[in-house]
């Protein structure tokens, strides 16, 4: 098991640099050929990654056959949701253990393809320029116009409302975003940027004392007691997300090699303002307790299908703390009360 880890984290290693995906995009730079990896190990690297994906396709098609099986016969009320549920588990188990039985079966060399990329980086590494490089480390400052990653973790709030059922048994609720940000600053020494992307937005809420919600025959959401115990109830909806909006930094103005004044946004503290909007892609409702498993990924419980709101971010550097506070209700048709979201967080990259 540990080899496969080292394999598969050679395969994201060499993939990433061949295709030239980072977590930062500087549109500034001038685009390059690595050559620090062995045209051999590129190619022996590339094989194994097509392999891997070709046993992980023809196994997932495998699967779905077996999946939509399951479903034909849940349609066709020759099992309850529970006994389809259990099987879908185990045929993914079984899925899951077929695939890496399948990979180790490929008996990727690492030993091999590691001396060859060491034997490649003695052999082609210049020293003289290398030399040169670390003595003529400060570069040019440009202005900044470049993609970062984003990653966020907030405290979700919904505030005290006329349904005091909800109000009395709604739990630690949390949030987490993941995406891209786009930063163009206006000029070299300009303190302001302006700030767009996309992210995920994860918005999970728990609730509590053996209280889940659920969804009637009338298409009436509530949350209804169980009466046999709870370890776990909540609801996680799944929203695209765009900010726009502006940044301030603090940083000074100083002056590069050839006496040119620039101020860069990635040094000291800055301050954003944006507002966002985004749309709903799923809701998963989640309950389990004693003799109850569920995990409804297609259930309406009534989400709204538009968010939309505005935040305010203090950074240092890449880190930030943030406030958002959204305009639009979490749920939509009236369910509970007219609650709007204010959350409290962390992040990395905004």
């Amino acid at each position: 098991m540990m080899k496969n880890y080292i394999v598969l984290g050679f395969v994201c290693l060499f993939s990433s640099a061949l295709f030239g995906q980072q977590i930062r995009i500087d549109f500034n730079e001038d685009n390059k050929v690595d050559e620090r990896i062995s045209p051999l190990v590129k190619e022996k690297v590339n094989q194994y990654a097509l392999e891997v994906r070709q046993v992980v396709i023809e196994e997932k098609l495998a699967m779905e056959k077996e999946v939509s099986q399951v479903n034909e016969d849940l349609s066709a009320n020759l099992l309850n949701e529970e006994e389809a549920n259990n099987l879908k588990a185990d045929i993914a188990l079984r899925f899951s253990e077929r695939i890496n039985q399948k990979i180790e079966s490929l008996n990727f060399n690492l030993d091999e393809v590691t001396k060859q990329q060491v034997q490649y980086s003695i052999m082609n590494t210049d020293m003289d320029q290398l030399k040169k490089d670390q003595e003529n480390g400060t570069k040019l400052y440009r202005t900044k116009n470049q993609v970062t990653g984003y990653f966020g973790f907030g405290m979700i709030t919904l505030p005290d409302g006329d349904n005091e059922k909800l109000n009395n048994h709604l739990g630690i609720s949390t949030g987490i975003d993941a995406g891209f940000i786009y930063d163009r600053q206006f000029h070299r020494t300009s303190p302001f940027t302006f700030k767009t992307g996309i992210y995920f937005s994860w918005r999970t809420v728990r609730f509590e004392d053996d209280y889940y919600l659920s969804r009637d025959e009338n298409g009436t959401v509530d949350l209804v007691e169980y009466d046999l115990g709870l370890k776990k109830s909540k609801l996680r909806g799944t929203y695209i997300m765009v900010p726009i909006g502006i940044s301030y930094h603090a940083a000074k103005i100083e002056i590069d090699e050839e006496g040119n004044s620039y101020r860069n946004i990635h040094k000291g503290f800055g301050v954003s303002a944006n507002v966002y909007g985004g749309f709903r892609i799923s809701n998963n409702n989640i309950v389990k307790g004693e003799n109850i498993d569920w995990r409804h990924r297609k259930s309406n419980m009534n989400l709204n299908d538009f968010a939309y709101g505005a935040q305010l971010t203090l950074n240092y550097k890449s880190w930030n703390v943030f406030v958002r506070q959204e305009f639009s209700s979490y749920f939509k048709e009236n369910t509970f009360d007219d609650r709007k979201m204010l959350q409290f967080g962390i992040g990395l990259g905004f």
